[in-house]
Formats: C-alpha cells, structure tokens, sequence
C-alpha cells in the first residue's frame, strides 16, 4: 500500500498540466490581421471573420482570418415531454437519457437556468429566422440560434440570451436537449451543418485508440484539477511510456494513435505548443471524437503537419477507416472524449451557462459502449475508477443543494465574462480570456466527488483568495453528522466544512514507480485526507444560489 501526498505528485501534475487543456481558447478583445495576441491556437471573430492566433518568428500574431458565412438553421420544435413531478430528484442524476432526440421539457417548473418567470414558456419556434448580433427582431423574448450563438429578441433587438432569457429548468434536470440549446451538429459541424437522421448507436469503435498492450493507468472524465475547476467532459488516455523517465525515452518509443471507426476527420489545431494537437474526428450519425494534446499529428495527416506549424488550425475533410493513424503519443497522456448528440446530460442545473464556452459539454457521452467488447474489456482494465460508470461523471448538480457547478453572481456562466458585457454587445464575444482576471475560470466552483473516488467530496474553486483567480481543490471533511453537499438545502443552514490537502493511497501491490516516471496513480486508488487547509461554509439560499465563506474572507455568492 502506498500513500502518495500532493508534494509528491506535483512532479506528474506539472508532467500532465499539458495534456489537461480545453479546446483553442477564443478572445474578447477584436482582432486584427497582423495585431498581437497571447496564445497560439486561440480563435476570435470580429467583422464576420474567425482570425487564429499563430507563431510568426518569435511573435504570437492573428493571421488574415475566414470569412464567415453565418446560416440560420431553425431547430424544430418537437411536443414537449409531460411536466416532471415536484419529487426529490436523486442524488446522483443519470448521465444520459435514452429517450428520443432533439425533444425537451418547457415546464416552469423547478429552479435554476432562468429566475425570470415571465420567461418560463418560452422556445425557439420552428419560423424565427434570428438575425446576427443588433439586428432588428420583432418576437419580444423569442429565443434562437443564429448560426453562431444563441439570442434572444429583447426590446426589438437581437442580444445574448443570458440566464434570465431562458425557461426556468425543470425539476431533475432537462432529460434532453432544450429546444433553445443548440445542436451538437450546429457546436461542432459548423454552420450550416446537416442534422444525421441515422442513431449514433449504429456505429462501433471496432479498433482501440493507443494499442491496449501500450496503455497504462487512464484518468476518467470529470478530473478537478488546476484551471480546470469543473469537472473535465474528457478522459486521459495514458500511454505505457510515461512510465519511463523522460530523458530517457527514445524515438522507439512513440506509440501510434488510431481512428477507433471510420469517419472524417474536420479538425486538425494547436493548443499553443508544437506537441499539443487537437483534432476532430465526425464518425457520421451524431456521433464525434475529440483527441487534444496529441503529441504528434502522422499517418493521414502527415503532410499538414507544415501548415499546422504556420495557420494554428486546419479545416479537413479526411476520410478514414477505423485503425488508421493519425498521430503518435509517448510525452503526456492524451485527452480523448466522445459527444452524442443524441443524448443529453441531466445534471446541469443551467445548460445556457455552458453556451459562453464549451457548449458541447452535455452532450458528453460514455465512450466504451461504441467500443466492440474485446476492445471495451481491454480499454476498462486500465480505467482508474473502478466503480460505474468506468469513464466517470461530470453533471454533478443536483438542484436544491451545494451540489455541482457554480458561477460567481453576475457572470454569463463557463465563459466567466460579467453578464454586463453581454447585454448591449453588437459582435461576438469569445471564451477563454476575461479582463483583468488571471484566467477565466476565476469564477468557477464546483463541489462534486472526486472523479476516481466517489466516495469523497471535492472542494474546487477558481477564486481561493486571489480575486483575479487562482484555482485551488481541497478535500471536504464531512464531519460526523454532518450533511453531505448533495444533501444540504436552504433548511440546512449554514455549514462549516473542514478542508484538507489530497492525497492518495494506492493499492497493496501496485507496481514500484521508476525514478522520473510521469505515469497515473494506480487503477483503483483511494483519496485520503492530508494535511488541514482551513474551512469554508456554505448555505443554500432560498433563492437557488449559493453563499460561500471560505475561513474568514468575505462572503461570496455563487450561482448554477
């Protein structure tokens, strides 16, 4: 048995920091071709262009930029789903829904995305032809995709849809898609994009994504670590190689990344370093793939590997055939996630605050199901958690309680913008950069179960005494008698948690880390406490939101 603190793992967490990124983050700021910006990959759009952030010499500058042509692609609307009873909804949502797509519950009733009651019954209607940013509408409160965000027509003018512009969540949770949120085909196709009649269940992964006899100890979705305050919508893939010392890997050692079934490959861009790649992979039928922080780009992609280097992004379309290669990994474990856009993440308490950034983040889907069985049992055996679901959980809000997601009062959800640049904005505003903030997560908070470990409660917050950001996660004593977050309400009152270090206990005859080795803990580890942190207390007020006093700082309050 080996017990490991967090002095111990900073050495693997500074190792994997890379393989822990999101998508190419975007800017507030307006771009100009030529004018500088701060992170390769990055993305913004101003003008009716999407401009890059790329490497020139020894510069960060925004390239030429793409046009954009926006289309208006109407979501229909299906009947809606019977009104949810008033009943206590369970502590642990389900993860997906297998009922029919693209329908959704209108009910008013419950709490959490929207507060504003008049708004309660309002959808996106099959004819509203929303128009860009500022332009004249004349359906007052009529909600709308618009081939780029998501708006409504607010005082005959077309502007963010912000918390209080969308229905009131229904008690449990949407259990599918809400006709105003839109489609996985419209996040991730583009615009324009088709919307699959076939059922994304008809496609099988029928080859693994790094070799089964290469992979080592994987992290499941829903890791809170960092930046990364909410639980992550992807897994880390580890390949055997981090178990040698870094200076010691060699060029024999690169272990090859395959496409798990046929499909197109649409995306190929950089994470802001030359061995941090993202790519896309449509499998057809709702059903996409997301690999980020692939070491190399090989195999079918090979030749774009220069234009990479120079654009910071490259649109494709390239067929491939499960078992193809399209990279090689050895230096960080690789992310890898998989979206359905057919099921539908119950526990988020608010979906309109995952449109700021991340709006594929419901869609979220169990991966090893797609896979055959062999593949399946082979891929589960180096899964770290070991209880189900094996790919993890990351919808941890259970309305009613301190449970899940947070966002600091006043900001537009994930992107962690304040709601008032939002409400008179005549272009598009990007994720990933908030002004005057070190990163945009400062206003982040989530109060969930370890990913590995369920039976222990997290503590992560964006905000830990630095108001600008700085990320800390600690672990919750749940003192005796104490109430459990998922179970403290607005009656519960005021509590005071104890906060302590993470730190891990590996299991008796888990293999003896080589000196250097950057690999995962164990398959099957424990989260036990480390040293004191201090203390936070939490009350859940009447009104849905959360207030937060973490020792004796000033009180916070945080809504979903």
């Amino acid at each position: 048995m080996k017990l490991r603190g967090v002095g111990q793992r900073l050495s693997i967490i500074f190792a994997l920091i890379l393989g822990i990124s999101l998508a190419p983050a975007t800017f507030a700021a307006a771009p100009k071709a030529g004018g500088i910006c701060t992170k390769a990959g990055a993305t913004a759009v101003s003008s009716g262009k999407k401009f890059t952030c790329v490497k020139s010499g020894k510069k960060l500058i925004w390239n030429n930029g793409t046009t954009i042509v926006p289309v208006v692609i109407p979501i229909p609307n299906p009947t809606p789903t019977p009104t949810p009873t008033a009943a206590a909804p369970a502590p642990y949502p389900s993860t997906s829904s297998s009922a029919a797509p693209n329908t959704s519950s209108t009910s008013s009733s419950g709490s959490g995305g929207g507060n504003n009651s008049s708004n309660n019954n309002q959808q996106q209607s099959s004819t509203f032809a929303l128009g860009q940013l500022g332009a004249t509408c004349s359906k007052e409160g009529e909600l709308g995709w618009n081939g780029l965000l998501v708006g409504v027509c607010k005082s005959g003018k077309v502007r963010y849809a912000l918390a209080t512009d969308v229905p009131a969540t229904p008690v449990g949770g949407y259990k599918t898609r809400p006709t105003w949120y839109p489609t996985l085909a419209q996040v991730l196709g583009g615009p324009g994009a088709a919307e699959p009649s076939c059922a994304p269940n008809s496609i099988k992964f029928t080859k693994p994504v790094i070799p089964l006899d290469k992979m080592a100890a994987s992290i499941p979705y829903g890791m809170m670590v960092s930046g990364h305050v909410t639980p992550i919508d992807h897994a880390y893939l580890a390949p055997s190689t981090l178990a040698i010392s870094p200076a010691n890997r060699t060029e024999s050692d690169w272990v090859p990344v395959t496409a798990p079934g046929d499909g197109t490959i649409i995306e190929l861009s950089s994470l802001g370093a030359p061995n941090t790649s993202r790519v896309v992979i449509n499998h057809g039928c709702n059903l996409y793939s997301v690999y980020m922080v692939l070491n190399k780009p090989s195999g079918v992609l090979a030749n774009y590997v220069s234009e990479l280097a120079s654009k910071g992004s490259v649109s494709l379309s390239i067929k491939v055939k499960a078992g193809d290669e399209f990279g090689r990994q050895r230096d960080n474990m690789l992310d890898f996630n998989v979206f359905d856009g057919t099921q539908w993440l119950s526990g988020f308490a608010n979906p309109q605050a995952y449109l700021s950034q991340d709006a594929w983040k419901p869609y979220t889907a169990d991966f090893l199901p797609f896979f055959s069985d062999d593949i399946r049992s082979g891929i589960e055996k180096w899964m770290q958690k070991t209880t189900s679901p094996r790919t993890g959980k990351i919808d941890w809000d259970v309305i009613g309680t301190a449970s899940g997601n947070w966002f600091i009062d006043g900001t537009n959800g994930y992107g962690g913008n304040q709601n008032s640049l939002y409400e008179k904005a005549s272009s598009q505003i990007g994720g990933g950069f908030v002004e005057g903030k070190n990163e945009y997560s400062w206003g982040h908070l989530a109060i969930a179960p370890h990913e590995v470990d369920n039976s222990q409660w997290i503590f992560s917050t964006g905000w830990w005494s630095d108001p600008k950001g700085d990320a800390a996660q600690t672990l919750m004593i749940i003192g005796s008698g104490q109430v459990a977050p998922d179970k403290l309400t607005a009656t519960s009152g005021a509590v005071t948690y104890q906060l302590a270090q993470i730190s891990y206990e590996e299991p008796a005859g888990s293999p003896t880390r080589s000196a250097g080795s950057t690999a995962p803990w164990a398959v099957g580890y424990k989260v036990i406490s480390g040293a004191n942190k201090g203390s936070v207390t939490l009350q859940v007020n009447s009104d849905g939101s959360l207030s937060v006093e973490i020792g004796t700082t000033e009180k916070r309050i945080y809504r979903r």
